[in-house]
């Protein structure tokens, strides 16, 4: 069984005002040949499939055109399965629109309801897989439906041990009990001493299992159902492989600039922990842009919070584009380090993931630092044709330095200055009091003397002035309409 481990498309994102359809488009079409050429029984995308709860119409188009190609695609004699998850950028609902008329090997995993109800894959020699497939679990938005299926489970669980219970004493031959002195009958009571028995434990049990409003209270609760449905199913098929999609963050993992934050509460991550003795091979997890391993500590069974014989391999297959400067490599290289994950189960065995790199064709990010001379210098001779975000250390703003960087670049998409070499007395400058100020004029040169250790020329006076009476011109319209 091979099963091909990708998250976070993002179809529709723009990068500094690019738009990336264009590679977005090439790395789909690589995906759909990696797909063919490997003979890939399963896909896997662990969440953010758009960019955007309403993604564009292009952006639909796109996933469309590649939706229904890899929908129709058959491998080894039988249709590829396809698994998609919704991320914390997707929208659940519309993601998950019509799902329940799509093809059956298209499954659209977007209900919390259907959490512990793994997509079941057979291989052609009759192995089988099961998949676990988590949407994202927004802390405040999951927590009710998460709690209602939790209390279900134990409200089941205990009337089946009361029913067990009262099997056991009938089989046991105890005598019929005798009619009490108020004429209700022993076993009437008994009952009802059960009852309140079991409507105790039932009471404390919801209360050890009330869920924490954070990530990692609401995926315990997910891991609480899906390791119980696990054991279930490992006790008719002791060599029944499984793997979990999740779109999280879990801790040790290594972060980048492009993703949007999920902080509820100040905690953002879920312990790499929690997720040992889980039962599970794989981890396919989704949300961090950058390619990683993560390691999930092994512990004594008796230690573990789900006391099953397995731990699982877990990864980060990353973004299929870089988002971001943060996400650049050193040296630089097109596509900038993305890549998939390859898995091979094989007899109740996870072989070594294989990792692919992407070809999406998108240019090298390069960040660059260094004086306007480096800069415009031997800088631009190395990576002029590179998408670049460039820091330039400088005591003042050069004149013209923004015109001069495009010229020597060709997609310069970040200009940041650096002022860190300013002397000592720029350093000690004060920034503008506003007490002191009579007028506009007077905070615009306070600042020019605050940012450039002197005060502004003429020429500088004119343009401030020129700027300072269009901003009153425009605001005395906006208070006539």
């Amino acid at each position: 069984m091979r099963v091909l481990h990708t998250s976070d498309w993002h179809i529709g994102r723009r990068f500094k005002g690019i738009d990336l359809l264009e590679y977005q488009r090439k790395a789909l079409e690589w995906l759909i040949g990696l797909i063919k050429r490997e003979q890939v029984d399963v896909l896997c995308v662990s969440g953010d499939v758009y960019d955007a709860p309403r993604p564009s119409a292009e952006a639909v188009r796109l996933f469309n055109e590649m939706f229904q190609r890899l929908g129709l695609m058959e491998v080894n004699g039988h249709r590829l399965q396809i698994i998609f998850t919704p991320g914390n950028h997707d929208s659940a609902e519309r993601l998950g629109f019509g799902a329940a008329l799509m093809l059956p090997n298209v499954h659209m995993r977007c209900d919390i309801a259907d959490i512990a109800t793994p997509i079941m894959v057979d291989s052609a020699d009759g192995e089988q897989l099961a998949i676990y497939a988590l949407p994202y679990l927004d802390p405040d938005l999951a927590r009710p439906a998460l709690q209602g299926l939790l209390n279900g489970a134990d409200v089941l669980s205990s009337s089946a041990k009361v029913s067990d219970s009262a099997e056991s004493d009938t089989q046991s031959g105890l005598e019929a009990p005798q009619l009490s002195v108020s004429g209700e009958s022993d076993t009437q009571s008994g009952f009802e001493t059960s009852q309140l028995s079991v409507s105790a434990e039932s009471d404390k049990r919801r209360e050890t299992n009330t869920i924490r409003r954070s990530h990692e209270g609401v995926i315990r609760a997910a891991l609480q159902l899906i390791t119980a449905d696990l054991a279930a199913r490992r006790k008719a098929n002791p060599k029944l492989n499984a793997m979990l999609m999740a779109h999280v963050f879990v801790s040790g993992a290594t972060a980048s600039d492009s993703e949007r934050n999920i902080t509820v509460g100040g905690v953002d991550s879920v312990p790499a922990e929690l997720f040992s003795n889980s039962g599970l091979d794989y981890l396919a997890l989704g949300h961090l842009h950058r390619p990683q391993k993560i390691t999930i500590p092994t512990k004594p069974t008796t230690e573990s919070q789900f006391h099953l014989d397995r731990t699982p391999q877990a990864r980060y297959s990353g973004s299929l584009l870089a988002y971001s400067f943060s996400e650049s490599q050193t040296p630089p290289v097109e596509g900038n380090g993305k890549s998939v994950v390859l898995l091979d189960f094989t007899d109740g065995h996870l072989a070594k993931p294989r990792i692919m790199p992407v070809k999406s064709g998108e240019p090298p990010f390069v960040q660059i630092k260094g004086t306007m001379d480096d800069v415009l210098g031997p800088l631009a001779e190395q990576y002029r044709n590179m998408w670049v975000s460039i820091t330039v250390q400088v005591p003042e703003l050069p004149h013209g330095a923004y015109q001069k960087i495009d010229r020597a670049y060709t997609h310069a998409l970040e200009k940041n200055f650096d002022y860190s070499q300013r002397t000592q007395s720029q350093e000690s400058r004060k920034m503008v009091d506003l007490k002191q100020a009579t007028d506009e004029m007077d905070v615009l040169r306070d600042f020019v003397k605050f940012s450039l250790s002197r005060t502004p020329t003429d020429k500088e006076e004119r343009v401030l002035r020129d700027a300072m009476e269009t901003v009153r011109k425009n605001a005395g319209k906006e208070v006539a309409q």
